[in-house]
């Protein structure tokens, strides 16, 4: 199977769930992609605005045959459940929290290659033509079995188990790397680690996928998205989460402003730069005037530059612009290096 793949536990990551006849019309008002066009086993990278257009929250939301799931960042989750209710009047929908309840999981390629598919066709018995999602966001449902019965307490069987824990897989990109979420019953987290783990799986931890993180240059929240940033800085739209050509939603206007008629004044980088990682907050410098900060920032792996995301002012983010980061040690030369968009999955 070649290099491991690697596992990350996610578990706490949001899972609010939004029901009712009218499901579909109320979310899709409310965020800035096109919720109505989602069928069964589909998804989408979606933020909700506010009315001048800042972001408010950044999700993704899964579509199933009775339900729409939102899953978010930890501390997104209160927030967007507030949103909801908070715009939540006449509508047949009713809004649920199953944040507690769900396992999160994250399995990740360690290396280009298929390590990840030939792991879940191994435990889930897909079969060679698979039936793994292979788009963003798309997910389906299988079964882990377990060669063994449970018999310790902690282990014993919940109904619904004599088949299988139930898995809800899902495409995901949390790194450079495709990869896939897990989500199941949260009474299952051990026994799942366990079968995934003696299928070959490596446990990591989550300071490495902060790190991959980084290094492919993918923004999170509460350090690259925050409430002060429009959704272009961040270029949130190569990146999939906004609709052009749905009707109305919170903070549209401005969104259609800045398609149409401008441009914003900064955007989101990457830099390389030797040696150690920068803090986040470090300043950047361009020929001595200081064109933005750093966010966030990963030290590098084996003899590798580190890497760093920030926000520098539109005239010099263009990939290969030669920078200064200002740091306790003095200022250190870096590079602008762009960021993936993610459009679709990597090729392998």
């Amino acid at each position: 199977m070649g290099p491991s793949p690697l596992l990350f536990d996610l578990t706490g990551r949001g899972a609010v769930v939004v029901t009712g006849k009218d499901r579909a019309s109320f979310l899709h008002g409310l965020v800035t992609n096109d919720i109505k066009k989602l069928t069964p086993g589909t998804g989408c990278a979606a933020a909700f605005l506010t009315p001048k257009g800042k972001l408010l929250a950044d999700c993704v939301v899964l579509c199933e045959d009775d339900r729409l799931e939102i899953d978010c960042e930890p501390e997104l989750v209160g927030k967007i459940e507030e949103l909801l209710r908070k715009y939540l009047v006449f509508n047949e929908v009713q809004i649920g929290n199953l944040t507690s309840e769900a396992a999160v999981f994250h399995l990740q390629h360690s290396v280009a290659g298929n390590a990840v598919e030939e792991l879940l066709r191994k435990v889930i018995g897909l079969g060679p033509a698979g039936a793994l999602p292979d788009t963003p966001h798309a997910h389906v449902m299988a079964r882990i079995p377990f060669e063994e019965k449970p018999t310790t307490p902690e282990t014993s069987q919940v109904a619904g188990d004599e088949e299988g824990v139930p898995v809800r897989l899902i495409s995901e990109s949390r790194t450079l790397f495709p990869g896939y979420d897990l989500r199941f019953p949260r009474s299952r987290a051990e026994a799942v680690r366990r079968v995934l783990l003696a299928a070959g799986a490596l446990a990591a931890s989550a300071e490495m996928l902060e790190s991959l993180r980084i290094e492919a240059g993918i923004p999170r929240w509460g350090f690259e998205l925050t409430e002060t940033v429009l959704p272009d800085e961040v270029g949130l739209r190569e990146r999939g989460f906004i609709s052009d050509s749905k009707g109305c939603y919170i903070g549209q206007e401005t969104v259609a402003r800045i398609k149409t008629y401008g441009h914003v004044n900064r955007n989101l980088v990457r830099l390389l730069l030797e040696g150690e990682a920068p803090a986040s907050g470090s300043e950047i410098f361009f020929e001595g005037e200081n064109v933005g900060a750093v966010t966030s920032a990963a030290r590098a792996a084996g003899s590798g530059p580190a890497a760093a995301l920030g926000y520098v002012r539109r005239e010099r983010a263009a990939p290969g612009t030669r920078l200064l980061v200002r740091t306790r040690e003095g200022d250190r030369p870096a590079t602008v290096s762009g960021v993936h968009s993610f459009a679709g999955r990597p090729s392998r």
